[in-house]
This record gives structure tokens, C-alpha cells and sequence, in this order.
């Protein structure tokens, strides 16, 4: 029998995974918009979203370790 506390964790787990593929995607837009437009910022602009994503597996990780 699954107990509430494992459900939760599996839930937590799997919002953290969602965040990740998120992030991912994030820096996918990133790229593409700044191929499309040249406003002169790009490169804050890409690393605020690479920093991002690993911010957001940093934290999945976290939660693998200590839930």
C-alpha cells in the first residue's frame, strides 16, 4: 500500500521534473527569439536562462538527495 507521505514525495518529484522541462524550454525560446531579434542584450539575456535551468536541476537534485 502506497502511503500519503510517498505519494507526496512522488508528486514533489515529479513538479521538480515538470520545472526542469520547463526551464529547458525556456532556453530553447531564448535561442530562438535571439536569432529573430538583435536588441543588443543577448548575452545576459541567454546566460539569466542558462542559469536558470541549472538552478532548476540543482534544485531537482536537492530534492532527489534530501525528500
Amino acid at each position: 500500500m502506497i502511503s500519503l507521505w510517498f505519494a507526496g514525495k512522488l508528486f514533489v518529484l515529479l513538479a521538480f521534473a515538470i520545472y526542469v522541462a520547463f526551464a529547458a524550454v525556456v532556453v530553447r525560446q531564448v535561442y530562438l527569439m535571439t536569432r529573430t531579434l538583435v536588441v543588443g542584450a543577448e548575452v545576459p539575456i541567454q546566460l539569466l536562462a542558462w542559469v536558470h535551468l541549472a538552478a532548476a536541476f540543482l534544485a531537482l537534485l536537492f530534492v532527489l538527495v534530501y525528500l
